[in-house]
């Protein structure tokens, strides 16, 4: 198992006894990347110690949806929300890596990193946890190290390089599955991979195949090449121009980093980590969630059906990235824009952080349905000055009739619908507070 301190590790004993003990489980995750592979990663540590076991995906807490259930064992993954203690469950295993508190009743069994000093952001997200849960299960589930890569990458804590618990996994399985610093793109050819690609984001190109097109034959490289049949030297020439351009845009800091990152190339299922990262993404975007279980577990058309959600969703990315962009308001401390898909408002704020407007001030979209969701997104020196968003996006909503939370560089919440204006000036007060005292 994973060398973690003897406090962390003594309550992942607690939370296999309890898999041990009982013989059905209630599974609730998020719908995101890092949800869905944490998930994935729990329903087959559950179906290989021949337990039955039902799943569902949630936006958030929702205690309605949950206290359904009953009194049975409950285990909560990646929702980032307080956990109530009158909930009857007999035991409650919570997989988390958000800054929430502890849960501490008796029947909790909180397995969230950053209880015993571990960093949520960087260093470990809630498919690090689950991981580490399915070892102490047993041993020989090391075999779904690429699901929890999926959901390391969908959370970005590969920025930069694996850290922490992350990079203590990594180290530990490097002989069985090893890397090589590679492109952070994927498609089916090298055009196809810069025109569809997000993060890294590249302004004139991604959303272009006219312009990504003529970058690659300015460079005499084929734009129909697939990118395992390319060059070193073709490779390095188009590293240079795309980092170019990311200079040419302003780019954060961390932009940089996911132009190249570590790759791992799973043979077994027939694609790289981070394929496999976007794959669930996609699923879970679209509302599939169940999709990348059903296909890990033998569907073998679930991988066609995820191979078109993911170039759909990269469309639509694309497309709401740009109007987003164009009517964006800029208001005192932050950037604000409206986004039409609520499913989207995550990774719209961060692309808009990281590679559009400069760094200088945070990213909050609004999109609209029963109420008013928030998503926000700083840069990692924004933090470094003293922003935490997770705090800011969390008061303002409480001042206004709603909830919010997540990490200091990215967080999310709802509001009532007719409370955005108070909101959006509460949150700039906020905003202002920290960055004034730092």
């Amino acid at each position: 198992m994973i060398s973690l301190s003897e406090a962390y590790s003594s309550k992942f004993e607690e939370a296999r006894k309890v898999i041990d003990k009982e013989d059905f489980f209630r599974v609730f995750s998020h719908y995101d990347a890092d949800g869905v592979s944490s998930a994935l990663i729990i329903a087959e540590t559950l179906r290989r110690a021949n337990k039955n076991f039902h799943v569902s995906f949630l936006r958030s807490m929702e205690l309605d949806v949950i206290r359904e259930y009953g009194n049975g064992p409950l285990i909560l993954s990646d929702l980032g929300s307080e956990v109530p203690e009158d909930l009857s469950s007999s035991a409650i295993v919570v997989i988390d890596h958000h800054s929430i508190s502890d849960g501490t009743g008796n029947r909790i069994i909180n397995l969230n990193p950053r209880k015993f000093g571990y960093d949520g952001t960087k260093e470990a997200c809630s498919s690090t946890v689950a991981f580490i849960l399915s070892l102490a299960v047993d041993q020989s589930n090391q075999d779904l190290f690429p699901v929890f890569l999926a959901g390391v990458i969908g959370d970005k804590q590969n920025i930069g390089g694996f850290n922490g618990i992350n990079g203590k996994i990594v180290e530990d399985l490097k002989v069985r599955y090893p890397s090589s610093k590679e492109l952070n793109l994927s498609g089916k050819t090298i055009s196809e991979a810069i025109y569809l690609s997000i993060e890294p984001y590249f302004d004139g190109l991604s959303g272009s195949q006219e312009g990504s097109r003529y970058l690659l034959e300015n460079m005499s490289i084929d734009p129909d090449s697939p990118i395992a049949n390319l060059r070193t030297d073709e490779k390095e020439k188009i590293v240079d121009s795309l980092a170019l351009q990311l200079i040419k845009q302003n780019a954060a800091r961390e932009g940089y980093e996911t132009l190249v990152s570590d790759m791992f190339n799973f043979k077994e299922l027939g694609m790289t980590c981070i394929q496999l990262s976007e794959y669930f993404d996609a699923a879970g975007r679209n509302g599939k969630m169940g999709l990348p279980a059903s296909w890990y577990m033998g569907y073998e058309e679930g991988k066609e059906e995820m191979d078109a959600l993911s170039v759909k969703l990269r469309k639509e990315v694309l497309e709401q990235v740009k109007k987003s962009y164009e009517s964006r308001k800029e208001m005192k401390h932050f950037h604000m824009a409206y986004v039409e898909n609520p499913f989207l408002a995550g990774i719209t704020a961060s692309v808009m952080m990281v590679y559009l407007v400069s760094g200088a001030k945070p990213v909050v979209t609004l999109s609209k349905n029963k109420r008013t969701k928030i998503s926000s997104r700083a840069s990692r020196e924004l933090v470094a000055n003293g922003l935490d968003l997770s705090k800011a996006v969390g008061e303002a909503a409480s001042k206004v009739g709603g909830h919010g939370g997540g990490h200091n560089i990215a967080a999310g919440g709802e509001i009532p619908l007719d409370r955005e204006e108070e909101f959006l000036e509460k949150l700039d007060e906020g905003l202002g507070e920290q960055i004034g005292s730092s």
